[in-house]
């Protein structure tokens, strides 16, 4: 009982007029926009990049690791400087290095130059989405946190489904600089609103010292850790430097959590694990994320190299989840403030589970209709999940934890999209599955199947159904834990 006490401190929200909490999450959202679309739009932008800039094709996909593995480490350390310093001045001051960064990345001159920029894009992302749920929290007061954060996953949505398709216009129409360009004025902007609409926010803790030996092993752990994973299929599971990266960051980060254990003042302190609610959400977070990235890096492979869609129409194709997501989202969120979170996030991942185990069953000839119709269920089901469960995340805790606990659902956020991306879990289960030899290799043996013999393509597509029949079954083993830990949160009290 003392967990669900520390839980539902009183809430310190500011006295923030309704009017303008609208504009705060408008002005919130318009940075998380910016990250959310920068992602998409650089995928969409590779080939292009590699064909304009004078470097090989793994020296440019450094510029989407660099990124994705230092914003991974980050987003706990913003979070936790957010709780000491105030959530505005760290909030306008990652926009503003966001839109300096695209700037110089825009103007790169060499790969180097635009990997030391992508660098830069992270630290000004971690800044703004560790602090965005943290904001949120403490600018809606209970009973309406739950839409507010479900308008937040209409956003991410709304980003994801549409970067590819600005991407490609920016991109065909401006080059490749152009999908830096557009963050600049997005990012001033955005800073602006911010400086007149958003209050003072002060931290809600006393004054204490930032744990900086906490920050160097959980960034230096993570960033190890998550670039042994991520390189392991290129590099060999077992080859020396794989190996010293994935136990160097395992060991890093055991440190990290012995010096945790032992300061005064930790960046993060683990005693919110002891908050059952927080510890559950979290991770069934972590399990639907997983599921997610899985799938969706291989339907487009599903559309263009197995069906044979062109890329516009594969965009197409791919837009009723995040669209069915930007409609149940903010109506679970809503409910969430009514009903509590426990009942709709189990829900939610229960739809997950089952649109998984349906779309396993795909096969090359199945009717446009029936695919999507398998998918929608998965995509019910998400939108279900997760505004509830961010509500839950963050309601769990004391006011002056909210900037930490934001940080590690972010955190847990990205770490699943990378763990479930297309280097990972998806080429591991790809093998297992039995698809004869490489998992990627065979995903491009798709992309050029007008090269191949009849033979060898009827092999290939039957190869890849089977290997996605293996990712999509793993994805709902991932849900069925997600489900489990759903239930475990146990019954939180409405009334926050």
């Amino acid at each position: 009982m003392k967990e669900r006490a520390i839980s539902r401190e009183a809430d310190l929200e500011p006295n923030t007029p309704q009017s303008n909490q609208w504009m705060i999450l408008f002005s919130v959202g318009l940075g998380l926009f910016m990250v959310v679309i920068d992602i998409t739009i650089l995928n969409i932008a590779m080939p292009t990049l590699a064909g304009s800039m004078p470097a090989s094709l793994e020296e440019i996909e450094w510029t989407l690791i660099a990124y994705t593995v230092v914003l991974t480490g980050l987003v706990p350390f913003f979070g936790r400087v957010s709780d000491l310093v105030g959530r505005k001045r760290l909030f306008i001051s990652g926009l503003l290095i966001f839109a300096v960064a695209s700037l110089l990345a825009a103007l790169s001159p060499s790969i180097l130059w635009l990997i030391a920029a992508r660098l830069l894009q992270a630290v000004g992302g971690a800044q703004i989405t560790s602090n965005t749920l943290a904001i949120v929290t403490d600018i809606f007061p209970v009973g309406k946190r739950g839409v507010a954060m479900g308008i937040q996953s209409i956003i991410i949505s709304g980003g994801a489904a549409i970067g590819p398709t600005l991407g490609g216009f920016l991109v065909t129409h401006f080059g490749w600089q152009a999908v830096f360009y557009v963050n600049v004025p997005i990012g001033i902007v955005g800073a602006l609103i911010a400086a007149v609409v958003l209050p003072p926010l002060q931290s809600h803790s006393t004054a204490e010292p930032i744990d900086w030996m906490g920050a160097v092993t959980l960034i230096g752990g993570m960033s190890a850790l998550l670039l042994g994973l991520t390189k392991g299929p290129s590099w060999g599971w077992f080859s020396f430097s794989v190996d010293l990266l994935i136990l160097g960051g395992l060991g890093i980060l055991s440190l990290f959590i012995a010096h945790e254990l032992r300061t005064r003042f930790p960046l993060v302190d683990l005693s919110l694990f002891r908050i059952r609610e927080f510890a559950a959400a979290q991770m069934a977070g972590l399990f639907a994320t997983l599921a997610f990235a899985s799938l969706f890096f291989l339907l487009p492979f599903y559309w263009q190299g197995l069906r044979g869609y062109s890329a516009q129409e594969t965009g197409l194709l791919m837009l009723p989840v995040p669209l069915i997501l930007m409609i149940v989202a903010p109506l679970s969120g809503k409910a969430s403030d009514r009903l509590g979170s426990r009942g709709l996030a189990t829900t939610g991942m229960l739809l997950i589970m089952a649109g998984l185990l349906m779309v396993s069953q795909v096969s090359e000839t199945m009717s446009v209709a029936q695919v999507l119709g398998r998918l929608l269920v998965f995509g019910v089901g998400f939108g279900l999940f997760i505004a509830p469960n961010n509500n839950s995340v963050m309601s769990s805790v004391p006011p002056h934890q909210r900037g930490v606990a934001g940080g590690l659902l972010v955190m847990f956020r990205y770490l699943g999209q990378a763990l479930g991306g297309p280097r990972i879990i998806t080429k591991i289960t790809f093998l297992v599955a039995g698809a004869r030899g490489d998992g990627m290799n065979l995903l491009s043996l798709l992309s050029s199947g007008n090269s191949l013999t009849s033979g060898a393509l009827s092999e290939s597509h039957t190869a890849f159904i089977r290997g996605m029949r293996g990712v999509t079954l793993a994805g709902a083993l991932f849900a069925g834990i997600g489900v489990v830990l759903s239930l475990l949160r146990g019954r939180e009290s409405i009334d926050r």
